[in-house]
């Protein structure tokens, strides 16, 4: 009999012990990134899924072997700031509750690209910043741009000047363009003062009504204060005569500082017209994009820009 109750005491006490053990638990089912293939230099939002008992509040300690994590510890969410070195980085979180942990690991490709969008929500202007231009986004994920001033400029400045070589391609769909109405693929830079004027932005131009295609220079003349231009290479293309349909085209700066222009795989011009007006080694280059005339609807797509030495040809690339 004495065993028996023994016994009983024992059972007992392992139930009590167990009934205020900490019964927290944690299971970190997944770290979501927007996104696993990035640009140099991208912010990239991050998020844990956990399953918890939530009895007590979760803490989260967010790490990286790269780049950086930009917002303070402690939340379910974070950003990571991309390295500028292309490679394959692992982006990690740790979530405690009570005496549980746990541990998961996302991994995020760098490309060697300076900048790389398709429009998709819910980032589609992807932090260029738009004047006298008003930005939507598409059903078929593209960005549709309207342009809303004289010229209508959409373009993203990347805060340090870069040095060529530098390359933009995007595709482009005219939609509304009236006789006279031109889309514009633009190149600007940094104040570069040459004498008596001041270069601002180097532009391949098309007039989707008409083919007309020239490339142009736009600087400020110190005399007057004005911004001028000088313009060459004005030929008309049949081919660029077209609305609401897509084409590739693609505006770069060579390692000689030839503005050069190519659609659709096919090189279309070089252009000395930098060299010629602003006899320069290097020019600082602030960013680039697009510039359209009042009242003028376009869509834009799958827009890459390089400054690794790459001269994009218009053509889609395999990423």
């Amino acid at each position: 009999m004495k065993k028996v109750l023994y016994s009983i005491f024992i059972l007992l006490a392992g139930v009590l012990v167990t009934s205020c053990s900490d019964d927290s638990y944690v299971n970190v089912i997944s770290v979501n990134t927007f996104g696993n293939k990035v640009c140099r230099n991208d912010n990239v939002k991050v998020f844990v899924t956990v399953d918890t008992d939530w009895d007590e509040k979760p803490s989260y300690k967010w790490g990286c072997n790269g780049g950086s994590m930009t917002n303070p510890q402690g939340l379910f969410e974070n950003v990571w700031k991309a390295p500028n070195e292309p490679g394959t980085y692992e982006i990690w979180v740790e979530v405690e509750s009570g005496k549980s942990k746990d541990k998961r690991s996302a991994y995020i490709t760098v490309t060697d690209e300076l900048f790389y969008s398709n429009f998709e929500t819910p980032y589609y202007n992807e932090g260029y910043s738009n004047s006298s231009m008003t930005l939507a986004q598409q059903s078929s994920n593209c960005l549709k741009l309207t342009s809303s001033g004289n010229k209508g400029v959409f373009q993203r400045n990347w805060g340090t000047a870069l040095k060529a070589p530098y390359s933009m391609q995007m595709q482009y769909n005219p939609q509304t363009f009236s006789k006279g109405y031109t889309i514009d693929f633009r190149i600007a830079f940094n104040e570069l003062d040459e004498s008596n004027k001041i270069l601002r932005d180097v532009n391949f131009s098309v007039e989707p009504n008409t083919g007309a295609t020239s490339v142009y220079a736009q600087y400020v003349n110190k005399g007057n204060g004005m911004i001028e231009s000088y313009t060459t290479n004005q030929q008309t293309i049949s081919d660029f005569k077209f609305t609401k349909k897509w084409k590739y085209v693609s505006v770069s700066l060579d390692a000689n500082n030839k503005f050069i222009v190519y659609a659709d795989g096919a090189k279309l011009l070089e252009s000395d017209i930098l060299t010629a007006q602003f006899p320069q080694s290097s020019y600082p280059i602030k960013g680039s994009g697009v510039a359209m005339t009042n009242k003028a609807v376009a869509w834009l797509d799958d827009m890459t820009v390089m400054d690794n030495g790459e001269i994009l040809t218009a053509v889609a690339r395999n990423r």
